[in-house]
């Protein structure tokens, strides 16, 4: 075997423009499919952790039906009989609304959470603080600030803010962890039942959050939600979602997305093996009164086919490894230069892992040897009278 790579790669050196033209093709196909798969992987990764953060023993309940559920719509509900369901250890709501905000440097429409401050304590690993604490039962006038929204207004603890029509001040108490949700450093966070009276919407959510008890199926728990909640409304005007099917809508999305831009990568990668395939057969031409005297000497069909194989798969490989690591650069890159564009940008991230790189490789090797079989094939077969004669 070391004798057929010498010797491939020997071959390959007598020709190198043609080689490296070819490579070149491989190259490119791969670094589209790796940064893809890359920045996809890294997505995926980010939105995980943002699900972690809660947990996957939560429900979320959201105004509108089933498949027509709103981010932004209100509704009432009674949560003390979301509690007496067996397997509910808690239900918290949440109001989001955007009033107008002023601050001594700044002022404009942004988004508020009201939420009881029961809620932050019972997901601590989420609305975790970088700076100060969390609100606190019976405070009325605390505000916690998400990291973006304390930079952008130049606020920090201690500092006061004041929410118009009607007036309201508040005193920033904690300044939150920065997470990968845009949405969540963007945000105020105050006390539900004074935002609720602030918008005049007493009694009215956007969302409530369930946790589950240890040992209960959260998907038993939420059908029984949903069952309650269509006797006790008598419409299906309510959403009802575990924190694991919010992840796998989020995946499939994900997942469309890289299977569209996966298929134009590989039609990249389908121009390289046709550039490989094309590269073999001008050398099985070339090569013909070698392949001759290589038969006439003793070489086997197989001894031929192998050491066209490891041409066409070499080429492959020197294509898929240098195409791995310009595919990297280009998804660390991309990550580097739209996180400086934007902040709003923290879900993209490059996964870079050894399973990747060599998958990557297998891969080109597999697509150089596949794509050099008809050639190898032909100067398996060739008789070698024939090849010898040929001029």
């Amino acid at each position: 075997m070391c004798d057929y790579l010498l010797l491939a790669m020997r071959n390959l050196r007598h020709r190198p423009k043609r080689s490296w033209l070819t490579i070149i093709g491989i190259l490119i196909g791969m670094a589209a499919v790796v940064a893809l798969v890359s920045l996809g992987q890294g997505f995926q990764q980010a939105i995980d952790r943002e699900f972690e953060g809660f947990g996957y023993n939560v429900i979320w309940i959201m105004g509108g039906g089933s498949f027509q559920y709103s981010w932004t719509s209100t509704f009432e509900l009674d949560l003390t009989s979301l509690q007496k369901i067996d397997g509910v250890a808690m239900a918290g709501a949440m109001l989001w609304k955007t009033p107008y905000v002023k601050t001594e440097k700044k002022e404009g429409f942004l988004p508020v959470y009201g939420l009881e401050p029961s809620l932050m304590r019972d997901f601590s690993g989420y609305y975790a603080p970088k700076v100060g604490t969390i609100l606190k039962d019976g405070e009325t006038r605390t505000a916690v600030l998400g990291s973006d929204v304390a930079e952008d207004l130049g606020l920090s603890v201690g500092d006061r803010l004041i929410i118009e029509r009607p007036e309201y001040e508040f005193t920033i108490v904690g300044i939150l962890k920065e997470r990968a949700d845009p949405d969540f450093n963007d945000s105020i966070y105050i006390p539900l039942p004074v935002l609720q009276e602030i918008v005049g919407e007493t009694e009215k959510f956007s969302f409530v959050l369930i946790k589950t008890k240890d040992g209960y199926e959260v998907k038993e728990v939420a059908d029984s939600i949903e069952k309650q909640l269509k006797d006790e409304r008598g419409k299906d005007d309510l959403t009802v979602q575990t924190m694991e099917e919010l992840r796998d809508l989020m995946g499939n999305i994900i997942g469309i997305a890289q299977a569209f831009l996966g298929g134009i990568a590989a039609i990249a990668l389908l121009v390289g093996s046709i550039g490989v395939m094309n590269t073999m057969y001008m050398a099985v031409l070339e090569r013909t009164r070698e392949i001759g005297v290589m038969k006439a000497i003793g070489a086997r069909r197989r001894d031929i086919l192998t050491l066209f194989l490891l041409e066409s798969g070499f080429m492959g490989l020197v294509g898929g490894f240098l195409g791995t690591l310009l595919g990297l650069g280009i998804s660390i890159g991309t990550m580097l230069l739209v996180r400086t564009l934007t902040k709003e940008a923290r879900f993209l991230e490059a996964a870079i892992s050894v399973e990747l790189m060599a998958s990557a490789l297998v891969l080109s090797f597999v697509l150089g040897a596949l794509s050099g079989w008809l050639p190898a094939r032909n100067a398996a077969k060739l008789p070698p009278v024939e090849a010898l004669r040929y001029e």
